[in-house]
Order: C-alpha cells, then sequence, then structure tokens
C-alpha cells in the first residue's frame, strides 16, 4: 500500500510538473505584435467566458487594423440544436457594428473541420495571412494542424486571447488538450466517428 500511494503522489507530482511546463511553453505562441494585417479565424469555446475573451481579442485585431474581417468557426452543435460559431458572430457584431466584416462557417463542428473549410471561403483565397485566434494552449494544436494540411494556404500567425490563471482551469484546459491531440492522430474515419458520437452527426448526414 505505501509503495502504491508514493507511486500515486509520484504521478500526480510528474502530471502538475507537465502541466506547468505545457502552460508556460503555450505562452510563446502569442504573435499579436507580429500581425499587420490579415483574416482572422476566431474559434468557438462551449464556455461563455473563454468565448467572450476570443471575440473581444477578434474585435480588438479588427478595430487596431492587424486584421480586415473575422470569421468564427466551429460550434456546429447538431444534437444540441446550436451552431456555436453563427452565435459568436452575432455576438461580435452586436459588440463591434462591424456587420459587414464579420461571418460564420456553420458547418464546422470541431477545430480540424473549421480549418478545413476555410479553404472554401473567399476571404482566405484574397489574403495572405490568417490569424488565428483562441486561447493559447488551443492555439499550439489549431496552428499545427493549420500547417500540416494547408501546404498552400496562407501563412498563418497566432493570437492569444486571455484566458482563466485558475489552476484548476488551466490543469483542466492542458488535459483536454492531450485528450484533443491523441483524437488528432486517430485516422480520419475514427475522429469523424467519435465526433459523431460527441456532438452530432455532419450536415448532410
Amino acid at each position: 500500500m505505501r509503495r502504491l500511494r508514493i507511486l500515486l503522489i509520484r504521478l500526480l507530482v510528474a502530471d502538475l510538473a507537465l502541466t506547468l511546463i505545457f502552460f508556460g511553453l503555450t505562452r510563446f505562441v502569442d504573435q499579436t505584435d507580429k500581425i499587420s494585417h490579415g483574416t482572422g479565424v476566431v474559434f468557438y469555446s462551449a464556455s461563455p467566458r473563454e468565448a467572450n475573451a476570443r471575440i473581444d481579442k477578434g474585435i480588438a485585431l479588427l478595430e487596431a487594423g492587424k486584421v480586415d474581417r473575422l470569421i468564427m468557426v466551429g460550434g456546429h452543435r447538431p444534437q444540441e440544436g446550436i451552431v456555436g460559431s453563427q452565435d459568436m458572430a452575432l455576438t461580435a457584431i452586436r459588440k463591434s457594428g462591424y456587420g459587414a466584416r464579420i461571418s460564420a462557417d456553420i458547418s464546422s463542428r470541431d477545430t480540424i473541420s473549421g480549418l478545413q473549410n476555410l479553404a472554401s471561403q473567399p476571404a482566405i483565397a484574397d489574403t495572405d495571412q490568417v490569424v488565428l485566434i483562441s486561447n493559447c494552449m488551443h492555439l499550439l494544436r489549431a496552428k499545427f494542424a493549420y500547417h500540416s494540411f494547408s501546404q498552400d494556404a496562407p501563412h498563418a500567425r497566432s493570437a492569444c486571447a486571455k484566458s482563466s490563471l485558475n489552476p484548476v482551469d488551466i490543469w483542466q484546459r492542458a488535459h483536454y488538450e492531450a485528450i484533443a491531440w491523441i483524437v488528432y492522430a486517430l485516422p480520419d474515419s475514427w475522429r469523424r466517428n467519435i465526433l459523431d458520437r460527441l456532438r452530432g452527426g455532419r450536415s448532410g448526414d
């Protein structure tokens, strides 16, 4: 029993250390100061606090002239009857008044489908830089995914939205990201099946 207790303590310490290292490293993902123009891509979050922080970051970049327009992606939840990206776009329009410069991809359910759908957006074809907007821990994965299957797409920069510094929130987000990286590494058919179960079928399915 004593050995088991020691093992559990060591695993807990290692887990907390890895979480802290991951959180610290992702602080370097933010490139807000290097952004001069482009199209902002704001990722959906089911957390109202996170969603508002991402919306506010996008609006700030828009008002500063660092991006020309915003596209909200993700959050299509057929089983819940919501389209998260559309809700975020409407919120951003109400907050900023920039209705003509804010739009939403209403069919994407996750980071990958949101990035894949960007290719069909006219705004992306006309820009030479994409600005990915989310929290820092998510952006590490989003930027990697973007460049992994978008070799001919515009260059991407990342802009971190304000996120919670509560240790519990950081721990939860870090472990969510760990699971998301595993799902990302799965074959496409497996990943789609998982999403079908968790978030409902795709449009047209």
